[in-house]
């Protein structure tokens, strides 16, 4: 992992960036290649164009929703029936209560294709506050990240908690990687084999 850290302030904070392996978004990948380019992905944020052009350029369609500023604003999550091969939860998770996050995973279960899946990141160790940070796919196994400032900060998410999100997918992971965020990725059963 490459991880520098710059001396200018973001919201009396240092900013920091890096670029890191991530197994569990290689296998979110290998996952959604086992599909088909037919698998549409649904990008919840907070997003980047080029993680929108990284799957469109592999001819899925990509449905990009800033679901925390939706949420926010009083929307709501609606999906008009399609069915997904994929979703994207970059730390979109960290940024609703608790009980919000929770109704949203159930949502995003109930669309997701057999053999779909869902990748979703959490910033910090679920213990104090989160750093603001945004993601960038940089090839099928890569990501960076760099600090940003949300509207409202991000809340810290257990183990526990992230692990209720995905009961009942198999696999289930969770990794911890070296900058402190928790990455983890579920997929719904295509039959009795599991994939990921």
């Amino acid at each position: 992992m490459v991880m520098r850290r710059s001396s200018r302030a973001v919201e009396n904070s240092e900013l920091t960036t890096g670029e890191y392996r991530s197994v569990l978004f290689e296998r979110f990948v290998g996952a959604i290649g086992r599909i088909g380019p037919e698998a549409a992905i649904l990008d919840l944020g907070p997003t980047t164009p080029s993680n929108i052009t990284f799957w469109a350029q592999r001819g899925h369609r990509v449905s990009a929703i800033d679901l925390a500023t939706r949420l926010a604003r009083g929307g709501e999550l609606e999906l008009s029936g399609i069915e997904y091969g994929g979703v994207v939860c970059w730390n979109v998770l960290t940024l609703l209560t608790k009980e919000r996050a929770r109704q949203i995973v159930a949502t995003l279960r109930s669309v997701l294709v057999p053999g779909g899946a869902i990748f979703a990141i959490f910033d910090g160790d679920g213990r104090a506050d989160p750093p603001s940070l945004r993601y960038r796919i940089v090839s099928e196994s890569r990501l960076a990240f760099a600090s940003t400032v949300w509207p409202q900060p991000p809340r810290p998410v257990s183990t526990h908690e992230i692990e209720g999100f995905f009961d009942g997918m198999k696999p289930r992971q969770l990794t911890v990687m070296r900058h402190g965020s928790r990455e983890s990725v579920g997929q719904r059963p295509v039959d009795r084999r599991w994939r990921i």
